[in-house]
C-alpha cells in the first residue's frame, strides 16, 4: 500500500517548528546549494503525522511543497501539474548584502509524478495559491497601512479592477481543477483521494477580535474590518475544492469548521493559526528558525526570489520596528493547527473504512 501526499504549504506544514523539524532530502550527500530542498516541509505536517500514525503501514511519498499551485497560475510558482521553480523555504536560499539570492534552486518536478499504479491513497491540499489568496491578504495590508475601516473589502467589491481580479482568480482556480482532476485519476487509477480544505484564518465578523484589536500585532496593517472579507475568500476556495472533489467521487475533508474558533486573533492554546509573523527563539538548540541575517536594503517585491529571506532578516534583527527574534509565518497553521488537520483527515479515513 502506498500513500502519496500532494499539496501546498498548508499540507507541507511550512513554518511549523524549527530547523531540526524540517523534512529535507539530501542531494549528493548535502542539503544546500542549487539542488537543495527548500520546500519548507515540517515533520509535524498532517501527512507526516499520518505516516507515523494511522497510515504507518503504508509506503509514504511526501511531494508537498510550500508555494505550490496547480498549473503555474495565481502565485505562479508551479507545483502539481508543472515544475515548481521558486520556493519560500525554510531553509532560505542564501542572499547577498543587498538581499538578492545567491543562486536559483533547481526546479522540482510536477508533484503528480509521484503518483503511479501502485498508489492506493492520496491526500491533496491545493487551491489557495492558484487563487492567490496571499495577494488578497497583501492588498488588504497595503491599503490598511493608510486607510481605516475596510479598505481591502471596498477595493475588491466596489472597484472595477478589484472585481475583475476576483473574477479572474475564481476562473483560474476552477480551470485549474478542471485540468487536474482527470490527470489525478489517470496517474493513480487504484487510489482513493482525500481533498483537504483550508483552516479558518480570520473571524467571520469584525467584532471581538481579541489580539487583533489595535496596535502593531502579528497581522500588522490588516484592518479588522477586512478580516471577514478575507475569510470569505478562503471559504470560496474551500467551496470550489469541495465541488471539484465530490463531482469526481472523491472525499472532501473540511478543516474550516473545526478551526472556526481558533483563528489568528485567538491567544494561547486556542490559537491554531499564525499571522504574518510569529515569535521564535533563535538559539543553538534550533527551537526556532535561523533566518538569513543581513542589513536591510531596498524593498523587494513580495514573494519574489529572496523576498522571504530579506523579510526574515528584518524580523530577526528587529530593524527598529519589530521586536526581533521573530520569523515570517505568512498566515499558516501552527503545531496545534496541524494536529487538528491530522485529526480531521483521520476521521475521514475512518469513515471510509481505511483505518
Amino acid at each position: 500500500m502506498e500513500y502519496v501526499a500532494l499539496g501546498d504549504s498548508y499540507s507541507a506544514g511550512q513554518f511549523i517548528g524549527g530547523d531540526a523539524n524540517l523534512v529535507r532530502e539530501p542531494v549528493d550527500g548535502g542539503l544546500g546549494g542549487e539542488d537543495g530542498d527548500y520546500t519548507g516541509r515540517s515533520k509535524d505536517s498532517y501527512p507526516q503525522q499520518l505516516s507515523r500514525g494511522v497510515l504507518a503501514g503504508y509506503e509514504f511519498i511526501d511531494a508537498t511543497s510550500g508555494g505550490a499551485d496547480i498549473d503555474g497560475r495565481g502565485l505562479g510558482l508551479g507545483g502539481l501539474l508543472v515544475p515548481q521553480t521558486v520556493f519560500g523555504g525554510p531553509p532560505y536560499v542564501p542572499v547577498d548584502e543587498n538581499g538578492a539570492p545567491r543562486f536559483t534552486p533547481t526546479p522540482r518536478p510536477p508533484q503528480i509524478d509521484a503518483l503511479s499504479d501502485a498508489t492506493t491513497l492520496v491526500t491533496v491540499g491545493i487551491g489557495g495559491n492558484q487563487f492567490n489568496l496571499g495577494q488578497i491578504v497583501a492588498k488588504c495590508a497595503a491599503l490598511g497601512a493608510t486607510s481605516a475601516g475596510s479598505p481591502g473589502t471596498d477595493y475588491y467589491r466596489n472597484t472595477e479592477e478589484g472585481q475583475e481580479d476576483l473574477a479572474q482568480k475564481e476562473s483560474d482556480l476552477r480551470d485549474g481543477f478542471a485540468k487536474l482532476m482527470p490527470v489525478l485519476r489517470e496517474r493513480a487509477p487504484q487510489a482513493q483521494f482525500f481533498f483537504v480544505g483550508y483552516p479558518t484564518l480570520f473571524p467571520s465578523t469584525a467584532a471581538g477580535q481579541g489580539s487583533c484589536d489595535g496596535g502593531l500585532d502579528e497581522n500588522i496593517t490588516i484592518k479588522k474590518g477586512d478580516m471577514p472579507f478575507i475569510q470569505e475568500q478562503f471559504a470560496l476556495v474551500d467551496s470550489i475544492v469541495h465541488e471539484a472533489a465530490t463531482s469526481w467521487g472523491h472525499t472532501y475533508v473540511d478543516i474550516a469548521e473545526s478551526s472556526r474558533d481558533h483563528h489568528v486573533c485567538r491567544e494561547g492554546d486556542d490559537k491554531w493559526m499564525f499571522g504574518l509573523y510569529a515569535a521564535y527563539k533563535f538559539d543553538d538548540t534550533l527551537n526556532g528558525y535561523k533566518p538569513a541575517r543581513f542589513p536591510a536594503g531596498a524593498k523587494m517585491p513580495p514573494f519574489s526570489p529572496g523576498w522571504t529571506a530579506w523579510m526574515q532578516g528584518i524580523l530577526a534583527n528587529g530593524d527598529g520596528v519589530f521586536r526581533g527574534n521573530e520569523t515570517l509565518t505568512t498566515f499558516h497553521p501552527n503545531k496545534r493547527g496541524a494536529a487538528n488537520q491530522t485529526a480531521q483527515v483521520t476521521n475521514a479515513l475512518r469513515a471510509a473504512g481505511i483505518v
